[in-house]
């Protein structure tokens, strides 16, 4: 069930060891008082063994312009698949199901600057040109497909990006690696 107040996403705060605090939060008040919640990722991986990555809307009000996975926010009481597959379909116009992900890194803390979640990642091998992909203009400018090399260095570098050099995406990039 996503649950909303004033039209505004309420997300399930969890404490530091990931467990359910017991009451939910206003998105943008979880964000300011840096109040952990869940995220979920999704990455579409081509026959040669790349992944595909999004530019994120140069209108977002956190990382505009920046390079990022399709990820979001598990609203509410969705379950972390549930979360997975909307923003899949939302952000890449895709059509999956629950049955379609595969897990790539299991529930890791994420702390950022801005943000601090427990994230989990999925993938899906999905073989098609970029043209296949239905990008939804609010969220998304463009997309790319980059190699795994390419997905390090970004991480590496943390420049122009929404990956930072942490766990999460250390363990992202090692995942990656033993798929392809």
């Amino acid at each position: 069930m996503v649950l909303t107040a004033d039209k505004e996403e309420l997300l399930k705060i969890l404490n530091d060891d990931g467990s359910f605090a017991g009451y939910y939060e206003k998105r943008s008040i979880s964000h300011k008082n840096g109040l952990y919640h869940q995220e979920v990722g999704f990455i579409p991986i081509n026959k040669k063994g790349e992944i595909l990555i999004q530019k994120r809307s140069k209108d977002k009000k956190s990382y505009a312009g920046c390079w990022a996975l399709c990820a979001g926010h598990v609203v509410g009481d969705e379950s972390i698949k549930e979360a997975a597959v909307k923003e899949a379909n939302e952000e890449l116009g895709l059509n999956l199901t629950e049955n379609d992900l595969l897990l790539l890194v299991d529930t890791t803390k994420n702390d950022r600057d801005d943000n601090r979640c427990f994230a989990t990642c999925f993938y899906k091998f999905i073989d098609k040109p970029l043209s296949y992909f239905k990008k939804q203009d609010e969220e998304v400018d463009e997309l790319a497909w980059v190699t795994i090399n390419e997905f390090e260095e970004m991480v590496k570098a943390e420049k122009n990006c929404i990956f930072k050099n942490n766990k999460y995406y250390q363990n992202i990039i090692a995942s990656l690696k033993e798929k392809v």
